[in-house]
């Protein structure tokens, strides 16, 4: 199986060409962090990890990309570049969350895992994964909200009972470390989770790459017109109203 992904839905970008499955694979991987380049640099990787594996885009078996949450431009382009490679190549395609990418990232230290990554705004991405057959799996819904409001989200929802069992990843603990204290006293801290720096914040096209295995085993692929970013937030695009 050959599988080419990639992501551009944060600061990072990043393309890779996995071959193998989940047994027994290796990857070529282009990662930068870039902001607001994502458009100059994403396929001139593209064409970097092919021209390494010496494969033409014809011999790929399907891709990947993150589908977001995530920036509102970056996610834009990685849809449109995966749209475009998909329609032209005539392959299938395998919408990853970014979330979840962030949490597989994470996979071989932890089995379950709180991501919150800073959606501007005064807002947080959240997804709450757990291990299922080598995969980080999605409990209950990824979501946008303050971040003062997750507690009470979590408490609603019914499907996570916070304890030390589970380790808080991403750049949002750090960010919005006094109003996530609600929810961070009741679980681990991952290693990194105060450096909002760490390239393990950024979403990975590596783990995009090895999640779109799942999809692949579960005949989840979609086609290109099917290929739908994710935004989580319907506002984004519009401006605060000024007062009068």
């Amino acid at each position: 199986m050959k599988i080419l992904a990639i992501d551009t839905s944060s600061n990072a970008c990043s393309a890779v060409l996995l071959e193998g499955n989940q047994q027994n694979f290796s990857c070529i991987e282009r990662f930068e962090v870039a902001p607001r380049q994502h458009t100059q640099l994403i396929l001139p990787m593209i064409d970097s990890v092919l021209d390494e594996a010496g494969y033409d885009i014809k011999q790929i078996d399907a891709l990947a990309f993150g589908r977001g949450p995530g920036a509102f431009t970056g996610v834009r382009v990685a849809t449109g570049v995966v749209q475009a490679v998909a329609y032209g190549a005539d392959l299938q395609v395998a919408p990853i969350s970014s979330l979840a990418a962030i949490a597989q990232r994470y996979s071989q230290l932890h089995n379950k895992l709180l991501v919150a990554n800073d959606a501007r705004m005064d807002e947080i991405y959240f997804g709450a994964y757990e291990m299922n057959n080598g995969f980080m799996t999605l409990s209950g819904c990824e979501q946008v909200l303050k971040p003062e409001l997750l507690s009470s989200s979590i408490d609603n929802d019914g499907d996570i009972m916070l304890d030390k069992s589970w380790t808080m990843v991403g750049n949002g603990w750090s960010v919005y470390n006094e109003p996530l204290q609600s929810v961070a006293t009741y679980c681990k801290e991952s290693q990194d989770s105060h450096d909002i720096s760490n390239e393990s914040s950024y979403p990975h096209a590596r783990d995009i790459a090895y999640l779109a295995l799942n999809e692949i085993n579960n005949d989840a692929l979609v086609s290109a017109e099917q290929v739908r970013p994710v935004y989580l937030r319907d506002n984004v695009a519009k401006k605060p109203k000024k007062n009068l």
